[in-house]
């Protein structure tokens, strides 16, 4: 019997499920700065913790610096989860494109489990480790992080493990002040007229295709 074959009727399960078989879905095309409306911004502060900026800052006033972030962001930003599974244990599988130069803020996400990072193609700059296609990176559940995507962009396969903190919020912005989430939306603006369209699907295998 060839080992790709599944044999027919077999029962084996684990505790995060059967055996699945999942194909190269398209990629989730990147919104412009311009058409990234209120209502996307709200969605996406619903999931976040900024609480770490309020006391010196007023919530109006963090709220309207997150949103110019995240604004200036999704040009060059495009996450398609690839493979999903329900429950604390679930695994996950998600393929994430960042145009060239894209900073990303530091952050966590508490609510999912431990992050296993490869990088397919392009480079990431994770402090003074510069990451090429090939390498990767370990993040335990909860730790705070953040790289810049390299001078061609990047494209990274994250792997997800489960078991995070149930409640937990979906991101974190572990930033330290304002100033430095508003350099974070300055970086992006510089670099939007560099943000080219993602591939269409991951096997293209193809970084910045234009298809």
């Amino acid at each position: 019997m060839k080992d790709t074959e599944v044999v027919e009727g077999a029962t084996h399960e684990s505790e995060r499920g059967k055996f699945q078989i999942f194909t190269a879905p398209a990629i989730r095309r990147p919104v412009s700065a311009d058409h990234a409306t209120d209502d996307d911004m709200s969605a996406a502060l619903a999931l976040m913790d900024y609480s770490g900026l309020l006391g010196p800052n007023s919530e109006d006033e963090v709220r309207a610096t997150v949103t110019d972030m995240l604004r200036a962001l999704v040009p060059g930003s495009a996450v398609t989860v690839l493979f999903g599974q329900r429950g604390p244990k679930g695994m996950s599988l998600g393929h994430a494109w960042f145009g060239p130069n894209l900073p990303l803020y530091r952050h966590s996400h508490p609510k999912f489990g431990d992050c296993l990072y490869y990088v397919l193609a392009g480079e990431i700059m994770l402090g003074r480790q510069v990451l090429k296609p090939g390498d990767g990176f370990f993040v335990p559940n909860g730790m705070p992080y953040k790289y810049r995507a390299g001078p061609d962009g990047c494209e990274v396969l994250e792997f997800r493990a489960g078991g995070g903190i149930k409640g937990a919020p979906h991101t974190r912005i572990d930033e330290a002040s304002l100033d430095a989430l508003k350099r974070v939306a300055e970086m992006c603006r510089a670099n939007h007229h560099r943000w080219a369209r993602p591939p269409v699907v991951v096997s293209d295998g193809a970084l910045m295709s234009k298809a």
